[in-house]
């Protein structure tokens, strides 16, 4: 396999844990603000507490993607 399609083959599988990523930040979300009033705060906190984990996982990921698509320019 020629090295430009092992890190394009690379750049979708990022992309894949990116998509996977954002669905369960959505949904994290939404879970909290539906069920805002009825969870304690110790559950309150931890998905406080998994939502910057993952909004940091995205931007990470996403810079990640970026270094990976500049490194195609210079094949």
């Amino acid at each position: 396999m020629a090295k430009i399609d092992l890190i394009k083959e690379k750049i979708n599988y990022l992309k894949v844990w990116l998509g996977i990523f954002v669905v369960t930040l959505i949904g994290l979300v939404g879970w909290l603000s539906s069920n805002y009033d009825n969870i304690s705060s110790f559950k309150f906190i931890l998905s406080f507490l998994a939502v910057i984990l993952l909004v940091l996982s995205i931007h990470f990921l996403n810079k990640k993607i970026l270094e990976k698509i500049n490194s195609l320019e210079e094949l």
